[in-house]
């Protein structure tokens, strides 16, 4: 089978999605599968592995880990037709999304699409003043992207249903989650990971991910200034980079807890493992993942998992490795403090950590996807008539999202301390946009007020 990946992102950048291209490709490499991957150029960056076909992009992964892929398919052409694909399969609704989309309609193969993120959620988050309206717009676009498709990827049960409820998909929507990689788990070093950051003797509390406003962070702070009253020997490390990790610290100072957090910020993946090891407890808030690869990673490493009760955490933990708290910060503080005074708990719930992370070994994973693409292939693409009018409309998405892109990306960079300081024309806080849901909402938005 020939397979053919458009992703909006990829190495070196550091993501969920990265995460989930990179570990499915070595395993459909594996079983004998050729698997082509299109994504963005990085600056100084080039690929060590094969088949890879990067194409120009404004980088700006400094500010927000991300290369934004100028929309010409004319570029992309003559490689496409070169690699013949027997279906595609798109990462994003969006960007990329759009391209191998069109791809997919001229070439007659059929598009399997996998709904990584909450787009709602995420729109919602960003456009905080319109909230409704944001979520109603993203809500509109992914409906007539899920229309192209001819199978529909979701990572976890609960993400499935709500699919369905929201969408009224005609194609099948199959759960597929993202693996891990469990052979990395096999030789930890931990007290390496503890001396280095001083950590010997502390309780560990660890969150891996983006710092970014639809992770929920600011509750997780306050929840840990509760839990860090209770708990002396606590400790908050936080694991990754973002648009919010200058707030994040205003607010931990504002707090009087800046000396019990700490900012690692982004580390390899291969060494996240080790960090795992080393926590006495994962936490997370967010409710926008579909999934929460980094709680099997925890998980993995035989660390208990406290997480906010969301879609995604509820299909993790549902044969047990942790407890779901309510977004309430008291409570959530309550579930934490609970456990880590109750050792024998923590020993039983890494335990069955550990075994419920065993289902997401990659060729349990990988021999699901396969099921998936043989379906979509005896399925065959979509029949989408587009008219003149909307393939212009979606020219004008591309380019208009370029151009709300690199806005929101400039203005959010204000919130990072490394980051140059760009700032909006009218001198008032930045308006906050990083996810690429966010980055075509301000396209739809313009395109329905030019209709109306």
């Amino acid at each position: 089978m020939r397979i053919l990946i458009f992703s909006n992102a990829y190495r070196p950048a550091i993501s969920g999605v990265v995460t989930s291209v990179s570990l499915f490709r070595r395993g459909l490499l594996s079983k004998g599968h050729d698997v082509h991957v299109i994504a963005p150029e990085y600056e100084n960056y080039s690929d060590d592995e094969p088949y890879v076909f990067r194409f120009p992009a404004l980088d700006i992964s400094d500010q927000a880990d991300l290369s934004l892929v100028l929309p010409s398919r004319i570029t992309m052409y003559p490689t496409v037709r070169r690699i013949k694909p027997s279906l595609i399969h798109s990462q994003h609704p969006v960007w990329m999304g759009h391209i191998a989309a069109n791809f997919s309609q001229d070439m007659g193969v059929p598009l399997v699409f996998t709904f990584h993120s909450r787009y709602d959620l995420y729109a919602q988050k960003y456009v905080p003043l319109v909230s409704n309206l944001a979520g109603m717009l993203t809500d509109e676009v992914v409906r007539r992207y899920l229309d192209k498709c001819t199978h529909v990827i979701a990572p976890t049960d609960s993400i499935r249903d709500f699919i369905l409820q929201e969408y009224d998909v005609g194609v099948p929507v199959s759960v597929v989650p993202t693996p891990v990689d469990l052979s990395g788990y096999g030789d930890l070093h931990p007290q390496r990971i503890r001396a280095a950051l001083g950590l010997e003797g502390a309780e560990v509390l660890l969150y891996v991910g983006r710092l970014s406003e639809e992770k929920n962070l600011d509750f997780l702070l306050r929840a840990f200034s509760l839990i860090a009253r209770e708990c002396p020997r606590v400790r908050l490390l936080l694991v990754g980079k973002g648009p919010q990790a200058y707030n994040l610290k205003l607010l931990a100072q504002k707090m009087g807890i800046e000396n019990r957090v700490l900012f690692v910020g982004a580390v390899p993946h291969e060494k996240v493992p080790h960090y795992a090891a080393m926590a006495d407890l994962c936490v997370f808030s967010s409710p926008a993942d579909t999934q929460g690869l980094v709680l099997i990673e925890a998980m993995a490493a035989a660390t208990p998992v406290v997480a906010v009760d969301a879609l995604g955490p509820v299909d993790v933990l549902a044969e047990g490795g942790g407890v779901l708290a309510p977004p309430v910060e008291h409570v959530f503080a309550r579930a934490v403090v609970t456990l880590l005074s109750n050792d024998e708990r923590r020993r039983e719930l890494g335990a069955q950590a550990v075994r419920s992370a065993q289902r997401y070994a990659i060729p349990a994973a990988v021999t699901r996807l396969l099921l998936v693409y043989e379906a979509a292939i005896s399925a065959g693409p979509r029949c989408v008539k587009k008219d003149l009018s909307e393939t212009w409309h979606e020219i004008g998405d591309q380019f208009r999202a370029i151009g709300a892109g690199l806005s929101a990306v400039f203005n959010t960079s204000r919130e990072s301390e490394d980051a140059p300081r760009y700032w909006s024309a009218g001198g008032s806080r930045p308006f906050s946009l990083i996810d690429e849901m966010g980055l075509v909402l301000l396209a739809e938005v313009e395109k329905k007020r030019f209709e109306s």
